[in-house]
C-alpha cells in the first residue's frame, strides 16, 4: 500500500508536469507556469520539485518577469538538487539567469553568468546561450561580432522557437542596420517579416532597459514611441 500511494503521488507530479510542457510548447507560457505551479506543490522528491522550479522561471523569464524569473532561478540554484540528477538543466540555467540579467540592464553580471555557462558546458556546445550573447554584443557595440555568431550558428538559432526565436531575429535586424542599414536594407526587411506575428511582450523584453533598441524599433514600426 505503501508503495502504491507514492506511486500515485509520482504520477500526479508527472501529469501536472507534463501538462506544463504541453503548454510551454504551444507557447502558451502563462497556463504553462501554472501547470509547472502544480507540480512543484505535487513534487515527492527535491529533484521534482528543482525541476517544476526551474520551469516555472523559464516561463516567467520567457513572460518578461526578469525579477520574479530570477527568484525562482535563485531556489534552483541555492537547492542544488539539478547538479547531479539533472546534468543538462544544471548546464542551462546561467544562460537564463544571464539573459534575466540582460534584460534588467545588469550586464556584468550577465557577463558573469555565460561565463559560469561555458565552465559548467566544459567542451559541449552551448545550450541557451546564444540569445544572451549575440544580445551582449549588440549592447556592447560590436554588431559585426553579432551577425558572425548568428551565421555560424545557425543550428543553434533555428532550434529557438517561439519568443526567443522572434527575439533572436529582432537583434540580427538591429544587428544588420547598425552596420550598413543601405547595404542590408533587403535583408532586414525579410527578418523583420519573419518576426510576425508577433505578441505583446516579445520585443519589449529586450529593450526595456536598451535605448538604442527601442529607437530602432520606432523607427520600424515594432514599437511606440514614448
Amino acid at each position: 500500500m505503501l508503495f502504491a500511494f507514492f506511486y500515485w503521488r509520482i504520477r500526479r507530479w508527472a501529469g501536472a508536469y507534463h501538462q506544463g510542457v504541453a503548454f510551454f510548447s504551444a507557447g502558451d507560457e502563462q497556463q504553462a507556469s501554472l501547470g509547472f505551479e502544480e507540480a512543484a506543490r505535487r513534487a515527492t522528491q527535491g529533484v521534482q520539485r528543482a525541476i517544476s522550479v526551474a520551469m516555472m522561471g523559464q516561463c516567467q523569464l520567457s513572460l518578461g518577469d526578469t525579477g520574479r524569473a530570477l527568484e525562482l532561478f535563485g531556489s534552483v540554484e541555492r537547492s542544488g538538487k539539478l547538479r547531479g540528477s539533472v546534468p543538462a538543466m544544471h548546464r542551462w540555467m546561467p544562460s537564463l539567469i544571464a539573459t534575466a540579467r540582460l534584460a534588467q540592464g545588469d550586464l556584468a553580471s550577465a557577463h558573469a553568468w555565460l561565463a559560469e555557462g561555458r565552465n559548467r558546458n566544459g567542451a559541449l556546445p552551448p545550450m541557451y546561450a546564444l540569445l544572451p550573447e549575440v544580445a551582449l554584443l549588440c549592447r556592447e557595440g560590436n554588431p559585426a561580432a553579432a551577425v558572425t555568431e548568428l551565421d555560424a550558428r545557425v543550428g543553434e538559432a533555428d532550434a529557438l522557437v517561439g519568443r526567443d526565436a522572434r527575439r533572436l531575429k529582432l537583434l540580427r535586424a538591429f544587428a544588420l542596420d547598425a552596420l550598413d542599414p543601405a547595404g542590408h536594407a533587403s535583408a532586414i526587411e525579410a527578418t523583420l517579416a519573419s518576426l510576425q506575428p508577433v505578441r505583446p511582450g516579445d520585443l519589449e523584453f529586450l529593450s526595456a532597459r536598451w535605448p538604442e533598441l527601442q529607437a530602432f524599433m520606432e523607427r520600424r514600426g515594432l514599437a511606440r514611441a514614448a
